[in-house]
């Protein structure tokens, strides 16, 4: 009898054991939960605010691109403008970074298109910047490009016959990563262009005030790079602010940069036979309607980034002033790697 007592004891204490060890177990896995859901919930804050944050001060970029066209007599951007610099900013415990690119000053995908001013021309100023970066197949990616743009072209049988297969498109790029469809175009390749190209309607013109030297020699073979870069330098003179701004600047494209001692021969022989660049004044501007803006923004141990293009647009009755597009995708090594034209 007492040998039966004691087995019953022990089995109830082991009982007491397990369901001990169960409830402590479901309490560690609870307050690990809890743990996890909270950790979630601030990150989640944080980027809500990171993202709040991006959008207030894309609405302040915007508002001050507006204030400078809007104030200022002279209708031209440059280099050495304020926007081209900014100091980071301090608000509600986040460190905020804005960089702005002149979109503008950057070769346009899409002047490749049928829709363009000249597409053929852009064409060989396309494969002049490929070859200009050292790419070795650069005549069948600028031919590429151009009959991916072309809906009339048979480009798509050369895409149907990839794995998975895919159609050309026919109309305009919409962003620069589309290149990376491109037959030929591989991301070494891409990572080169980038922060040269941008996508933007046709006929926009470029900015020859915020261009760099490797996209302008791209008009003629006949242009070299040294003479490019003795032009173009003129707008980035190393600093920004009022006082350097209208000491480096092209205010008028045929009176001033049309009359350049390294143009002038080119220019007169566009158009002509044995010609290797054609040079009219409507592919150039001094100001710009299309920006790009960076903006980093570190809080709590979150770093989120934005991309916002904007457009300016001050067109009595038929403007625009706004963001087109948006991309919370970009990384904080892009801002060094994007932004090549710096005071």
């Amino acid at each position: 009898m007492r040998s039966f007592v004691n087995k019953q004891q022990g089995l109830a204490l082991i009982t007491v054991l397990f369901i001990f060890a169960l409830v402590s177990l479901l309490a560690i896995s609870m307050q690990t939960r809890q743990k996890m859901s909270m950790a979630q919930a601030s990150a989640s804050i944080n980027l809500t605010q990171a993202q709040l944050l991006a959008l207030s001060v894309e609405d302040v970029a915007k508002a001050g691109l507006v204030f400078e066209e809007t104030n200022s007599p002279d209708k031209w951007d440059t280099s050495a403008e304020q926007w081209n610099q900014l100091p980071p900013l301090e608000e509600a415990g986040a460190t905020i970074e804005i960089h702005i690119r002149d979109l503008q000053g950057l070769f346009n995908l899409n002047s490749l298109s049928p829709k363009g001013a000249n597409a053929e021309a852009a064409r060989l100023r396309f494969k002049n910047l490929l070859d200009e970066l050292g790419v070795i197949n650069s005549s069948a990616i600028a031919s590429q490009v151009k009959d991916w743009l072309d809906p009339k072209s048979s480009a798509s049988t050369i895409y149907q016959n990839m794995e998975p297969p895919y159609s050309a498109s026919g109309v305009e790029f919409s962003h620069p990563s589309e290149l990376l469809l491109i037959d030929g175009m591989d991301k070494d390749i891409y990572h080169q262009l980038e922060p040269l190209v941008t996508a933007l309607p046709p006929k926009t013109p470029l900015n020859i005030n915020t261009t760099d030297p490797r996209i302008f020699t791209s008009w003629d073979t006949n242009l070299d790079i040294g003479a490019a870069k003795t032009i173009v330098n003129k707008t980035h003179p190393g600093s920004c602010g009022p006082s350097v701004r209208n000491a480096n600047v092209i205010k008028d494209i045929e009176n001033e940069l049309w009359t350049e001692t390294d143009l002038t021969a080119l220019i007169k022989a566009s158009g002509t036979s044995g010609a290797t660049g054609t040079w009219e004044p409507a592919d150039f501007s001094v100001n710009t309607q299309y920006f790009s803006l960076l903006i980093r923004v570190q809080i709590n141990g979150q770093d989120m980034m934005l991309e916002s293009i904007i457009k300016r647009d001050m067109t009595p009755e038929t403007g625009f002033v706004g963001v087109v597009y948006r991309d919370f995708s970009r990384k904080p090594a892009d801002i060094d790697r994007l932004k090549i034209n710096k005071c």
